[in-house]
């Protein structure tokens, strides 16, 4: 009598199969996971930073970036003192000042920065170089 169906066995191996190609696949997918947090933050903070000066240029006011180590946060205040965001970031992330300070980070009236300088970012062991250029407000995040 044959029923052409599977043993137990079988349906063991095949199981067996598919959890340890499962996990190990689900193994790879944190260091996905980090990086896509890393890239969205990156992502966030370059949109922060133009809002900024977006905001400087359409209420003809100084406006500033300021980063907070402390309290893992960053603001954007206007120059009467109006806080226009506040962002929390990670405790794995941390802003180094290396020729521009922590509260550097500020746009004119007319959207051109206030001093130029460069910033490192450290997310995890992974290190990020901001540098804001003079004149128009110009600056670029790039990874090191």
């Amino acid at each position: 009598m044959n029923n052409r169906g599977y043993t137990l066995l079988e349906m063991t191996m095949v199981l067996f199969i598919i959890a340890t190609v499962t996990s190990i696949s689900f193994g790879n997918m944190k260091s996905v996971y980090d990086a896509s947090g890393r890239n969205e933050f990156i992502q966030q903070l370059q949109q922060d930073i133009l809002y900024a000066q977006q905001m400087a240029i359409s209420h003809s006011m100084y406006t500033s970036v300021i980063f907070l180590n402390g309290s893992k946060e960053y603001v954007i205040r206007q120059g009467n003192g109006n806080v226009l965001l506040r962002r929390e970031f990670s405790e794995n992330t941390a802003f180094v000042p290396i020729t521009l300070s922590l509260n550097d980070v500020a746009f004119l009236a007319d959207g051109n920065v206030r001093r130029s300088g460069t910033m490192e970012i450290r997310i995890d062991d992974h290190r990020y170089r901001f540098v804001l250029l003079l004149g128009r407000g110009r600056f670029y995040i790039e990874k090191l």
